[in-house]
C-alpha cells in the first residue's frame, strides 16, 4: 500500500484572492489519500462483487436493465456486504484522524455505493451547488474508488472545496483541489467539507466501464 499525505497530483484551481479588509482568506481543506490499498486482486473482487450488488438492487427497483445501464445509481448502506474494506478503513483510521485534525468519538465505518456511468455537464446534478455529508465536526468523509483497466471513462474527479468565511459564517470558497478517481485509491477529508463530483462521460456505456466509488464516513453512525 503507498500512503500519500495530501493528494500530490490534484492541482489546486482558482487561487483565492489575497486577504484585503473585504476579502475573506480560503482556508485549505485538509486531505489524505492511500494509493493501491488492497492490491489488484483483491479490488479487482471487489468491482465484480460491487457491480453484481449494484445490478440486483437496480432490477429489484424494477428499473428497466434492458434498454442501458443507468446513468447514475446509488446503492444504500452496503456496509454489511463488504466487509474487508470496512476492516481497511478502521486500521486506517487512527492514522487518518491524526493526519486530518478531526478527533471521531465513534469511529464505526458506514458507506454506500455509487455509480456513475454518464454525468454531462449541463446535468442537473453536475451543475449543482457544492455538498457536504456534515455540517459539524467529528466526522470523517472518504472515497474508495473502483474502475475497470484500462479504464472506460473520462472525468469523474471529486474536486473538494477549500472554505472561507462570510458575514461570519464558514462557507465554500472559490479554490479547491480535483482528486483523481484512480481504481484502488481511498481519500479521505472532514465530512463538513464541500465537494462535488465533476461530470463523467463512458463512451460505451458499459456497467464496468463505469465509474465506481464507495462513498462512506467514520462517525457516520446516527446520520
Amino acid at each position: 500500500m503507498t500512503e500519500h499525505v495530501g493528494v500530490a497530483e490534484a492541482p489546486r484551481g482558482a487561487a483565492a484572492p489575497p486577504a484585503t479588509a473585504t476579502t475573506a482568506v480560503a482556508v485549505a481543506t485538509p486531505m489524505c489519500r492511500f494509493d493501491d490499498v488492497l492490491g489488484a486482486a483483491a479490488a479487482d473482487r471487489l468491482l465484480e462483487e460491487g457491480c453484481r450488488a449494484l445490478m440486483a438492487e437496480v432490477r429489484e427497483r424494477g428499473a428497466d436493465t434492458e434498454s442501458g445501464v443507468p446513468p447514475i445509481w446509488r446503492c444504500a448502506d452496503q456496509t454489511a456486504r463488504f466487509p474487508s474494506l470496512v476492516a481497511l478503513v478502521t486500521r486506517l483510521a487512527p492514522m487518518v484522524m491524526t493526519l486530518l485534525g478531526v478527533p471521531v468519538t465513534d469511529a464505526r465505518v458506514s458507506f454506500a455505493l455509487t455509480m456513475h456511468n454518464e454525468l454531462p455537464a449541463g446535468d442537473a446534478a453536475a451543475r449543482r451547488a457544492p455538498a457536504r455529508d456534515s455540517a459539524g465536526a467529528g466526522r470523517i468523509t472518504f472515497l474508495y474508488h473502483l474502475h475497470r483497466r484500462p479504464r472506460g471513462f473520462t472525468g469523474g474527479q471529486t474536486r473538494i472545496f477549500d472554505s472561507t468565511v462570510r458575514e461570519g459564517r464558514a462557507c465554500v470558497a472559490e479554490s479547491f483541489r480535483d482528486v483523481q478517481p484512480d481504481h484502488d485509491s481511498l481519500v479521505f477529508f472532514p465530512a463538513d467539507a464541500w465537494y462535488r463530483i465533476r461530470p463523467v462521460t463512458c463512451p460505451s456505456a458499459k456497467l464496468l466501464d463505469s465509474r465506481f466509488a464507495f462513498h462512506g464516513w467514520l462517525g457516520a453512525a446516527d446520520r
